[in-house]
């Protein structure tokens, strides 16, 4: 009966409002992004992202649509590509055998308050096999999110957490999103 209760609420959600897809993965990029940066304790943020770390050495956080160009320093978008928040690492995550075990979560909050989505550990596939210590100096967290047709402008709040599996490691924050 659960099972069936929470297929119609995100049934009814997708048929709502908008639509949300998330996705995320793990690579590296030395290139620094354009726009306006904070530099918070030795990391540069953009994008007005709100964020903060325990023994996760973050080097930089930002926005970039799915092209590869930055989301401007005001974060108004037409929702036309997905998002994608890029988190530059310069250490930290406990390594075993060459390899790094990291969770990631993500909740997409409209502005009424409904949640959209709320993704408990988008990593969970690699939990037995881990990946990379090289490929996990950059994380990568999309938002794909899709607005009625003539609907009238909105903000999202997108909050996320990517955590160490093998340590006490941690990197947590929230952003906004606004409508054109």
């Amino acid at each position: 009966m659960r099972n069936v209760n929470l297929f119609l609420v995100y049934f009814m959600l997708a048929f709502t409002l908008s639509s949300c897809q998330f996705e995320c993965s793990v690579g590296d990029n030395k290139k620094e992004p354009e726009g306006k940066a904070k530099v918070q304790d030795d990391t540069r943020v953009y994008n007005d992202i709100k964020v903060k770390s325990y023994k996760a050495k973050l080097k930089r956080a930002y926005l970039q649509f799915e092209d590869g160009t930055r989301v401007p320093d005001d974060n108004f978008v037409n929702f036309s590509q997905p998002v994608n928040l890029i988190l530059d690492m310069d250490g930290g995550w406990v390594v075993e055998g060459g390899k790094v075990f990291l969770g990631a979560s993500e909740k997409i909050i409209g502005e009424n308050g409904q949640v959209l989505v709320d993704a408990e550990d988008l990593f969970s596939a690699y939990t037995n096999d881990g990946i990379s210590a090289t490929d996990a100096k950059r994380v990568n967290i999309e938002a794909a999110i899709q607005l009625r047709e003539n609907a009238p402008p909105t903000s999202f709040s997108v909050q996320f957490r990517v955590w160490d599996k093998k340590g006490d490691g941690y990197i947590e924050g929230s952003y906004m999103l606004f409508s054109k």
